[in-house]
């Protein structure tokens, strides 16, 4: 778990600037000619801190929740079916962590595009207006884009690694893990970025305007119509930006802390053997 808290947290702190301008492109024109004028060094780190603190307990629960069920399929499946291990082990994952990672999503996305000043401020806001059910809005779509977008990414980084073993006979290093996680979120983001668009859209809605969306699929078809197929893919090189390095940090982080902690525990368990052969 520690792996995962430091390895998610470390990637999207760094990233966050990223994100925030990613989201920024993802508003309707008239909003991003208005944000552009003021925009700011400053302005790209709004809601940093929403996204560092909540990014700690996701990825703790993220990849602990992937081991576990992973292991537990790997009881009952062939390791042919490794690849649907894979993505059904990240889509159960992300379910269970969408407890923390939707309002983790609804608090940096809305100060990332400016509606609240603060973290403090959108806390209390979205508590006041839309109530404990508000820090879960966009709850569907969000799911709807991160379940296929993380499970399409640990799959390609999983059989990018069994395929490097294969070819290599032996395992990836460090700087390769990075590399390896790199070329994952890439193809997951160049397929899942018209869902992102549509997720971030329905996110920023608050209950106390207007609602220009009514669900997912009027969302999709009222760009399509109202802005053209182009807007889906506005945001996909500041995503690319965002999140290639940051899939590439987390997994690389990960693997590498992993192999640490399973070298330690090897060092101890011949420790105890050597002491118990002694006695």
């Amino acid at each position: 778990m520690a792996a995962g808290a430091l390895s998610r947290s470390i990637a999207q702190t760094l990233l966050h600037p990223a994100y925030t301008y990613k989201t920024i492109l993802q508003l309707k024109v008239a909003d991003i000619d208005t944000i552009k004028k003021t925009l700011t060094f400053g302005r790209l780190l709004r809601g940093i801190d929403a996204q560092f603190l909540m990014s700690v307990p996701h990825g703790a629960f993220h990849f602990y929740v992937i081991d576990r069920v992973k292991r537990l399929l790997a009881q009952h499946m062939s390791p042919r079916w490794n690849f649907l291990a894979d993505f059904t082990s990240s889509a159960v994952s992300t379910l269970i962590c969408s407890i923390i990672s939707t309002p983790q999503m609804v608090l940096t996305d809305r100060l990332m595009a400016g509606l609240y000043p603060s973290m403090a401020v959108a806390i209390s806001s979205i508590w006041r207006n839309e109530g404990a059910l508000g820090f879960y809005r966009g709850w569907w779509p969000a799911l709807a884009q991160k379940i296929p977008s993380y499970g399409l990414t640990w799959v390609f980084f999983q059989q990018l690694q069994r395929s490097y073993t294969e070819w290599a006979r032996e395992s990836p290093s460090h700087e390769g893990n990075f590399i390896l996680g790199a070329l994952a979120a890439a193809s997951s983001v160049a397929v899942m970025i018209p869902m992102d668009t549509i997720k971030t859209r329905l996110v920023l809605q608050t209950s106390s305007g207007q609602l220009a969306y009514r669900g997912v699929a009027d969302c999709f078809v009222r760009i399509l119509r109202e802005e053209g197929i182009g807007t889906f893919y506005r945001a996909l090189p500041p995503r690319l930006v965002a999140v290639v390095p940051m899939i590439a940090i987390q997994f690389g982080i990960y693997e590498a802390m992993k192999a640490q902690f399973r070298q330690q525990n090897r060092r101890k368990q011949e420790s105890l053997l050597r002491d118990g052969s002694g006695r």
